[in-house]
């Protein structure tokens, strides 16, 4: 009788550390390792705010980031804004045009040091860490005409973006302290033809961080 209580005991511990290690294993499958990859969505106003010392116009970009709402199963990003899950804020964002609206493609590039992704935690993303934020505006597509923003009637023409850039961490604070990586763009600008001053914009961006092996390096 005792024999079988002990093979019962051991028994019981053996499921016991069984199942322990298994919750352990599973915790850390669950845990987001480096690079750190964030999607977030970003809605921009831009007002032009003069010009650089060598003639190019400059715009001032602001926005807030909210993560996604949902993620379907097609891998499709949902375009609902939810205020409650608003994550980060674009702030001074300099960015210069190339060409004109009407060029094939047309280039912008946020000046270094000026597009600043701030979050709710206290970390700062800012460009470029070396890398230049540079992107470009695919007029030889014409407008997104089934966007809600189309409006011809009122010269509001959207226009597909994309690009990418480097940023780097510089408040030393949150998830991402001291983290360098990327960000990369895919959206549109809404430029105004009745009030070229002006635009609005919105992209789903993706920012992938990570600690880099010497601090030191980064710019």
């Amino acid at each position: 009788m005792q024999k079988r209580s002990n093979k019962v005991l051991c028994s019981s511990l053996a499921l016991l550390v069984l199942g322990l290690a298994g919750n352990a294993m599973a915790s850390d499958a669950n845990q987001q390792y480096e690079p750190v990859e964030l999607v977030i969505n970003f809605q921009v106003t831009g007002q032009f705010s003069g010009f650089t010392a060598t003639g190019t116009p400059l715009y001032t970009v602001q926005g807030p980031g909210y993560a996604p709402e949902e993620i379907f199963r097609s891998g499709e990003i949902s375009d609902v804004i939810n205020p409650e899950r608003k994550v980060a804020d674009l702030e001074n964002a300099q960015i210069t045009f190339t060409g004109m609206q009407t060029d094939p493609v047309m280039r912008f590039t946020c000046l270094p040091g000026t597009c600043t992704v701030t979050f709710k935690d206290g970390s700062v993303l800012q460009s470029n860490a070396g890398v230049d934020l540079e992107g470009r505006a695919a007029n030889l597509w014409g407008p997104i005409v089934r966007s809600p923003k189309f409006d011809a009637a009122n010269g509001i023409i959207p226009l597909r973006i994309f690009g990418c850039g480097g940023l780097k961490e510089v408040a030393g604070k949150g998830r991402l302290a001291g983290m360098v990586g990327s960000i990369c763009f895919n959206g549109q600008l809404n430029f105004n033809q009745n009030d070229p001053s002006s635009l609005t914009g919105a992209s789903k961006c993706t920012i992938t961080m990570h600690t880099p092996a010497d601090p030191a390096a980064i710019p």
